[in-house]
């Protein structure tokens, strides 16, 4: 190879690379931030968002680092990631923190890189410490990392929410939330920051009772912001949107649940709850994206089952003689015992057959597509509209039951409901003060107010069963357990308001399903009424004994009366019955032996003496001048009829008639 053929290949190379240039700069060419300027990689960027200056805030530390790793940014990330959990493991603090911040800045727009360094610091690194002020100190550490991230990332639905349900569930559910929100509320720095960023602290929105910051509030506002990003047409990755729109409404009923247990149970708790039911309540209005390319409202399953019934209605007008022979077919096909189950009247229909209707229903029904081929075809068109329709409709109910399930809606929404009742703050009340004067050593006031607090917390669980699920259902099973030990027992009373939620939580998995707690309750309930009848059948059939032997007894007494002169006690009948003061006078039949007695042995003249005076005061007894005659002519039979002599004196001049004293 000679000197010119060096020189010629030199050429050949300097023009290659010359001309490899001219496409780079058309590709790569940077732009003057005026619309359409730049290269072709410039113009993309600006058309899918994806420009530094649209992810987010631009970071010169970050864009240097880049530069400085000379392509093996992922190379240097790795080996900082590997050094980081070194230092974690040594509790080498500082180097950890610089050690992230390495990693933050060569990996600025990848959302696990705030996520994950975020909780290592809340959660792993906190718990090294013992002081609960050094361990909010890195929970806080972790909140300002994704407040950084935020800020480098202002398209990332997912870090914005991971932010709010990081204030709330960190701060509001540690083991030292109590230590932590007392914390949060009073952290000026904090409060400044979060100012900074356009989360309004000091608005009422962010404030609980005491007018401070609250985390829970703190975090719902975070969580808005990331809402009201979707709405603007951000799309959701790597997260379900029925997760992501949940947690802002739930961080209400947190807000509200919290403050209760801190000891606001008043007016501020029923507003609390109120807020949180219009949240829940604007929730089941959102539309939530599905996978099935339509998206769907959870408050509007009543709806679309309306919606459905509607076109069912308008098919059978459709399909007319041809469905009804379907169905009837379908209906003569049934067991005996479900048909007769279905041709009962609602009102007649046991539980069992109430619950199993709806299966019925559905099994008589008779197959559209089957009904479309008999149908003339006049009236096909229309019947395959309304068959789509329903299809459209039933996987939408389909859909949107599954998500109601999912999230526990019908939970939420009956929380809501319930915890806006006077009662239900009272019975929290009266919960919380019996636990502080069984804590004060108080205990007739705390058994008191426990058993004031249970019998309203037994009305409450019958109108909604759904809340023996609830967080708070174990901390009331606790207080029924401080309870017994308040009242030195080991078994409940009979009567005690909460034995079935009792006895349910007592067993091996607690309460799994509040259908089954209303099931059992309702079963209680009849077990109960019937039990109640027995005692009372029980109660009656004493009351009869009791009564049949008062008859024997009297019985007994009456028997030296038949041996008495029959015509004496005809006789002393007609005068009682004929005198109406003789039935008044009957009681003193009670007075003791020895006044009878006296009574007898007054003379027949001090008795017509007594009679005369008498008279005035009584001209309606005729027989009164009889009646001492004959006691006077019966005299010597006193002691044959005993009881028969006081009834003829009494008529004849009682203690009460004027003018006895003075004729005696």
């Amino acid at each position: 190879m000679n000197q010119s053929t060096a020189f010629r290949r030199k050429i050949v190379y300097l023009v290659i690379l010359v001309a490899t240039l001219v496409p780079l700069y058309l590709l790569g060419r940077p732009s003057d931030g005026t619309p359409d300027s730049g290269g072709q990689l410039a113009l993309m960027r600006q058309k899918y968002g994806i420009a530094e200056s649209d992810l987010g805030e631009i970071s010169p530390a970050s864009e240097t680092m880049k530069l400085a790793s000379l392509g093996l940014r992922g190379v240097a990330a790795t080996l900082l990631w590997e050094k980081a959990h070194d230092y974690r493991v040594a509790h080498e603090w500082d180097r950890l923190k610089a050690s992230l911040n390495n990693i933050a800045l060569l990996q600025p727009h990848y959302d696990k890189v705030w996520e994950h360094q975020a909780h290592n610091l809340a959660y792993n690194v906190s718990i090294e410490f013992d002081d609960y002020r050094q361990r909010y100190e890195m929970v806080r550490e972790g909140t300002e990392f994704l407040t950084r991230g935020v800020r480098q990332n202002r398209k990332a639905p997912r870090l914005i929410w991971y932010t709010g349900w990081f204030y709330g569930q960190k701060i509001g559910m540690s083991d030292e939330k109590k230590q932590f929100r007392r914390l949060f509320s009073e952290d000026k720095v904090l409060h400044d920051s979060l100012a900074n960023e356009g989360i309004a602290v000091d608005s009422n929105e962010a404030k609980g009772p005491d007018q401070k910051p609250d985390n829970w509030l703190v975090g719902r506002l975070w969580l808005d912001h990331g809402y009201d990003i979707v709405d603007a047409g951000v799309k959701i990755r790597r997260q379900s949107p029925i997760n992501f729109f949940e947690t802002g409404p739930k961080w209400l009923f947190k807000h509200a649940e919290a403050i209760e247990k801190e000891g606001v149970l008043d007016e501020r708790a029923v507003r609390a709850y109120t807020k949180s039911s219009e949240g829940w309540e604007q929730f089941g209005r959102r539309s939530i994206p599905t996978n099935d390319g339509f998206s769907i409202k959870l408050g509007s399953l009543d709806d679309l089952n309306a919606q459905k019934n509607e076109k069912l209605e308008q098919f059978r007008k459709v399909a007319g003689d041809v469905y009804e022979k379907m169905r009837d077919e379908k209906v003569a096909a049934l067991p005996v015992d479900v048909r007769k189950v279905y041709e009962k009247a609602p009102e007649e229909r046991t539980e069992a057959g109430k619950q199993a209707m709806p299966a019925i229903l559905a099994s008589i029904e008779p197959n559209r597509d089957q009904v479309l081929k008999q149908l003339p075809q006049s009236a096909q068109l229309t019947a395959i509209q309304l068959i789509d329709e329903i299809k459209d409709l039933d996987a939408r109910i389909q859909k949107t039951d599954s998500y109601r399930r999912q999230i526990n809606y019908v939970y939420w929404q009956s929380l809501a409901m319930a915890e806006q009742e006077e009662r239900t703050v009272q019975a929290r009340r009266l919960v919380y003060e019996a636990e502080k004067a069984n804590a004060d050593a108080e205990i007739y006031l705390a058994i008191e107010k426990y058993k004031q607090a249970f019998e309203i917390w037994a009305e409450i669980f019958d109108d909604y069963p759904i809340l023996t699920i609830d967080d708070s259902a174990e901390d009331l099973y606790m207080s029924i357990r401080r309870y017994m030990i308040a009242i030195d027992s080991e078994d409940l009373p009979e009567d005690f308001p909460l034995a079935t939620f009792a006895r349910m939580m007592n067993s091996e998995n607690g309460i799994q399903n509040a259908d089954a707690y209303k099931l059992v309750r309702e079963q209680q309930v009849d077990l109960a009424a019937k039990r109640k009848k027995e005692l009372e059948e029980e109660e009656r059939a004493r009351e009869l004994e009791a009564m049949k032997a008062a008859e024997a007894e009297k019985a007994t007494e009456e028997q030296p009366e038949a041996e008495s002169d029959p015509s004496e006690d005809v006789e002393m009948k007609s005068d009682e019955s004929d005198d109406p003061e003789s039935a008044e006078a009957q009681p003193a039949e009670a007075q003791p032996a020895e006044e009878m007695k006296q009574e007898e042995a007054d003379s027949p003249e001090e008795q017509a003496d007594s009679e005369e005076q008498a008279e005035p005061a009584e001209p309606d007894s005729p027989d009164a001048d009889g009646d001492s005659a004959e006691d006077t002519d019966s005299k010597a039979d006193a002691e044959s009829a005993p009881q028969e002599a006081p009834a003829s004196t009494d008529d004849s001049g009682s203690d009460d008639t004027p003018g006895s004293d003075d004729a005696s």
